[in-house]
């Protein structure tokens, strides 16, 4: 499930006064891929793919509206794969793309796609399972509904302090852009260590779907009243 970003447009709208609606949307989003990226919160193994003779490249299959941010693992078969850089792979395994046999390596190619090396030599069903940190596209309405109500007010935090910091507008205001810019940082901080806690306590293999350790009910913060976010 996934929550829109209007429905953070109460906590936003009445700190900038004026302000498209369009722009704020664009904001909040803006906010949730930058917590999503440099907090890692928003985990989960993907659906298993189906590998298909002598095919080395695959496309993630991301829930919509997202991408894949990073391959925390990858399995064939069960058996782990060693995740290898384009130019490593090419010196561990010369003409990999000619060789087949069971994969043992794979490389992130892009947000949407990677390769496993050697390639298959036989079609697999669902032999690849990937668990992946995802972000929301930059063309997503929405975000991860865990993410959106655990991480409600830093991501509010996020949105403010790229609204208000706008030169020349309505609703300009430095210094509260610094104090929410501080908040948001924090937060990030904060649930970045709280995830890699999580992490750490759930077995590779298990399905995760969710933010294992994230704090919610988070007390709103206000331009005119800016508190602590946790």
């Amino acid at each position: 499930m996934a929550i829109s970003y209007e429905a953070l447009f109460p906590d936003v709208l009445p700190q900038v006064m004026g302000c498209p609606d369009t722009l704020v949307e664009n904001n909040i989003r803006s906010a949730a891929i930058e917590f999503c990226e440099k907090a890692e919160v928003y985990r989960t193994e993907l659906d298993p793919i189906t590998a298909v003779a002598e095919k080395y490249e695959y496309d993630f299959d991301a829930p919509s509206g997202t991408v894949v941010h990073r391959i925390e693992w990858m399995t064939y078969e069960g058996g782990d794969l060693e995740p290898l850089t384009s130019s490593l792979l090419e010196q561990r395994l010369p003409e990999w793309r000619d060789r087949t046999g069971k994969p043992t390596y794979y490389v992130q190619q892009s947000s949407e796609a990677f390769y496993i090396a050697p390639t298959p030599a036989s079609n697999a069903s669902l032999a690849i399972r990937v668990k992946a940190v995802l972000k929301p596209t930059h063309t997503s309405s929405a975000c991860d509904n865990d993410v959106m109500n655990n991480y409600r007010d830093a991501i509010v935090n996020g949105a403010l302090f790229r609204l208000l910091r706008m030169p020349n507008k309505d609703w300009t205001d430095l210094s509260a852009a610094g104090v929410y810019g501080s908040l948001f940082n924090e937060a990030i901080a904060r649930a970045s260590e709280i995830a890699r806690g999580a992490n750490t306590a759930v077995a590779r293999k298990v399905k995760y779907g969710g933010i294992g350790g994230a704090r919610s009910g988070a007390r709103k913060t206000r331009r005119r009243d800016y508190g602590n976010n946790w």
